[in-house]
């Protein structure tokens, strides 16, 4: 007997509805508004956004220019190492390594180090990365040396260590005396040698060099634990060939007696603390590198001059003759001192804070220095009383004129404390005329070659200093200015609306640093090209 044919049942009648129900839903992903993907109600945007000190655009900045088939692969080396690392544990890229060129390794290291900074271990970065001539272990970029007790694992291979004529082994804060000092004895040929914030780093690293390192011209000691005995004893044996000379927070109880070598004909870049010569016994503990007064609590009167020394600032241009790049961060100087310096130098930096230096010393040094310089760093400035107990306008006009007629400056800083250098006559004159320093400048030469400009003042900054002569519309390529970094952290900015019109002058600006600045009256719209902090 056939089988009955089944009869197809008849689905239950369902309303539209319950229909839609049964559907398959899509997730949809939802993106938070930002100032990035609205175009309207900015004012809003940042009112809910909640801009603060830690808030930073991801956005590139626009680039300088077109870039190269060796950029671009530089850059896609460099942003895709971790991924291709991981594929086989660097075999593959081991191998790739070994191919490239000495100059793209070099360019390729640094960019990894940048990217990828807290992914490369000790074993990666001695495995990969001690490239010669040039032992370069950043700890500002890697985590992996920063931490690290142990650095025998950046001994280079023995057929190799010929070849490294520079360490630059920075803020290595953990690294032991004895380790530093032992990368070093392995390095016989070194001639530049940076261990700037190895904290550990004292006299056994110091008694290393000076009986290995024949050939050195170049030493930065800054936030060691050197002495002045390691000071007189570098001096004594590489003075006349020295080229830099960096070091900071030693003090110095016997000057005659350390720089018993003078003159130092060969150094032009040096870095010495700004107590040097006029910090006296009762203020010995005191250190120039804690630069903000709000940790010391004062900032010491500074001793008079003492002219039994053999280095003098009245005769600093003998000592040192061939001065390119001074620093004398934390300067404490006492009135009417003049610091002779030989004309040709580029870089000064005196700030940022510090002990109030008088204007009449800046003067002086930037009258002779007006044609080359071109980066200056200021920090807490003092004027001469005036017959009523004020500051002297006079002489921030004057210091301002001076700096108008730098025509080849490109970075300028001019940072004060936050909470005031608790000297009276110097706060009252930085809150009446910290602009005449800069204004004449921006509104005149400055406009041609300022690349850097970083303001941390109490006095209000006029939006109007940042408009140029001209209408911005009318710019050219002749008058365009080459601003590239602008930062204004914890400041008060008189009319934001207008400074936002005045950043559309600065078509070549790249990072822009509000942090800590309020920002009021916000109604308009940026086409944002460059990093932006607040």
């Amino acid at each position: 007997m056939p089988p009955k044919r089944l009869t197809p049942t008849k689905r239950p009648y369902q309303s539209s509805d319950e229909s839609s129900l049964r559907k398959k839903t899509k997730t949809s992903i939802k993106v938070q508004r930002s100032i990035w993907n609205s175009k309207r109600d900015l004012d809003q945007l940042v009112s809910d956004s909640n801009l603060s000190t830690s808030s930073i655009s991801i956005r590139n900045p626009k680039l300088r220019e077109l870039p190269t088939l060796v950029k671009f692969t530089i850059n896609s080396i460099s942003r895709g190492f971790k991924r291709l690392w991981e594929i086989d544990e660097g075999y593959s890229f081991k191998i790739a390594w070994n191919y490239l060129p000495l100059h793209l390794k070099i360019e390729i290291r640094q960019m990894i180090f940048k990217w990828w900074g807290s992914f490369l271990t000790l074993k990666i970065l001695s495995e990969v990365f001690l490239i010669p001539p040039h032992l370069y272990l950043p700890g500002e970029l890697l985590s992996s040396v920063s931490s690290a007790d142990h650095i025998k694992q950046f001994i280079p291979p023995s057929d190799t260590r010929s070849a490294y004529t520079v360490l630059t082994l920075k803020h290595a804060s953990k690294a032991s005396d004895i380790g530093i000092a032992g990368i070093i004895h392995h390095l016989p040929n070194l001639e530049s040698i940076n261990l700037k914030g190895c904290n550990l780093c004292s006299s056994r690293t110091v008694k290393t060099i000076l009986n290995k390192c024949e050939n050195l011209r170049k030493i930065n000691l800054k936030g060691t634990k050197i002495i002045e005995k390691d000071i007189k004893a570098l001096l004594d044996k590489f003075g006349n060939q020295l080229e830099v000379f960096k070091i900071d927070n030693v003090s110095f109880d016997n000057i005659n007696e350390t720089f018993s070598s003078l003159p130092f004909s060969k150094i032009t870049h040096l870095c010495l603390p700004g107590t040097i010569l006029n910090l006296s016994n009762q203020n010995s503990k005191y250190s120039s590198s804690l630069s903000s007064s709000t940790l010391i609590g004062y900032y010491p009167q500074p001793k008079p001059n003492n002219l039994e020394n053999i280095i003098k600032w009245s005769n600093f241009n003998e000592i040192f003759p061939n001065l390119i790049q001074l620093n004398l961060k934390g300067l404490l100087i006492p009135e009417n001192t003049i610091i002779n310096l030989n004309k040709g130098l580029r870089k000064l930096i005196l700030g940022s804070n510090g002990p109030p230096i008088p204007i009449e010393t800046l003067i002086k040094i930037l009258k002779n220095q007006k044609d080359t310089i071109n980066y200056l760093s200021i920090g807490n400035i003092k004027s001469k009383i005036t017959n009523s107990g004020s500051s002297n306008e006079n002489d921030f006009l004057r210091l301002g004129e001076i700096l108008k007629e730098c025509k080849n400056l490109e970075i300028f800083k001019f940072i004060t404390d936050q909470n005031g250098s608790k000297d009276s006559i110097c706060d009252s004159g930085l809150n009446k005329y910290s602009n005449l320093i800069y204004s004449f400048g921006l509104k005149d030469n400055w406009r041609k070659t300022l690349k850097t400009l970083s303001l941390c003042l109490p006095q209000t900054i006029e939006s109007s200093i940042f408009f140029p002569s001209f209408n911005i519309d009318e710019m050219t390529e002749e008058n365009i200015s080459p601003l590239e970094q602008l930062e204004l952290p914890s400041t008060n900015i008189d009319n934001t609306k207008d400074f936002a019109v005045a950043l559309r002058g600065f078509p070549k600006l790249r990072s822009l640093d509000l942090s800590g600045t309020t920002i009021t009256g916000m109604a308009f719209s940026l086409n944002f090209e460059y990093e932006i902090y607040f």
